[in-house]
């Protein structure tokens, strides 16, 4: 089986990170993913910080795995999270929409590992520079706020202007994509869309079909050019937040549509979810246990693997 210094790192079976995603990535997810040989993650999106206390907890009663937590650096309460975080002693934090530069010392000192989620090199040196343990570079075939960058060409620009540890994000969902993301020079990978459509996952059955049926072409970027966009599989929410960007709308109006669009999505509301997924919509036809799917991946990437010395072993 593929083993990579990133299971070293956080003490895990596979060379995975489960995506923290707002709304969605709960105790009940992160446990399943982490009880199955991942990297579980919970995702606090703009929670308070007893609620995070709340979500360790129940991980830590579905599994003895290690596991992290996902703190979106936007939110008033994100100190008093990585507080929470750093008492708790847990394994890894990812970051997001910001700068984890004011909690870097009171994580560092628990020994928690901070993974900085980032969208360009410029930021992957910035948080390099700050102490982080790893970056997770992700490219913008990402569901939710996306950058402007592939993965393709970010992932390689990133691992040659950093010498911490990378770890590739954004279209990837198979066996193919983690050995593709290894030879760019990752360690491992990040997904979120992949566990959108797992059993454990905690959102609708309206949105775990809109990602069984989607296509190559069920996704697009919300929002306003130039801001933060958001990539969600097209349907009457869709409509109308192009119906408002194509009129010229303000930011306040955009953000005021768009506003409760993804716990909509959550909750099965077709005419008001915002539901985020990635461009690997696509390739996701069946729901699984989140332990099954990855083992799935892994299975494929080995023969992969196998298939590309097969057939050009001997080429040099």
């Amino acid at each position: 089986m593929i083993r990579t210094p990133l299971c070293d790192m956080l003490g895990i079976k596979y060379p995975i990170i489960q995506g923290g995603m707002a709304h969605i990535a709960e105790g009940h997810l992160a446990a399943a993913v982490s009880e199955g040989g991942g990297f579980g993650v919970i995702g606090s999106g703009f929670a308070d910080p007893e609620f995070v206390l709340e979500q360790i907890k129940l991980v830590r009663s579905l599994t003895d795995k290690p596991f992290g937590v996902n703190i979106i650096l936007e939110n008033p309460r994100a100190g008093e999270i990585a507080q929470v975080c750093a008492e708790e002693r847990i394994v890894a934090v990812t970051t997001g929409a910001g700068s984890p530069a004011p909690f870097m010392p009171m994580l560092t000192e628990a020994n928690v590992k901070v993974i900085p989620v980032i969208p360009h090199t410029r930021a992957a040196k910035k948080m390099a520079g700050l102490g982080a343990t790893a970056l997770v570079a992700e490219g913008m075939e990402s569901g939710g706020h996306v950058g402007k960058m592939t993965t393709l060409p970010l992932v390689p620009q990133v691992v040659d202007a950093v010498d911490i540890p990378v770890i590739a994000a954004g279209g990837i969902g198979d066996g193919r994509g983690l050995v593709a993301a290894l030879a760019m020079g990752a360690i491992g990978v990040q997904m979120g869309t992949f566990f959108l459509a797992t059993e454990e996952c905690c959102v609708s059955d309206v949105y775990k079909k809109y990602i069984l049926d989607a296509t190559d072409n069920s996704t697009l970027l919300t929002g306003l050019p130039g801001s933060k966009q958001v990539r969600c599989i097209k349907n009457s929410f869709t409509d109308g937040a192009e119906a408002l960007r194509k009129r010229g709308c303000s930011q306040e109006e955009m953000d005021a549509y768009c506003t409760g669009s993804l716990r909509a999505a959550r909750d099965g509301d077709s005419e008001r979810g915002g539901f985020s997924a990635g461009q690997i919509s696509g390739m996701i036809k069946e729901i699984k246990p989140a332990a099954k799917a990855m083992q799935d991946m892994m299975e494929e990437a080995e023969q992969v693997l196998a298939q590309l010395t097969k057939t050009y072993g001997n080429l040099r």
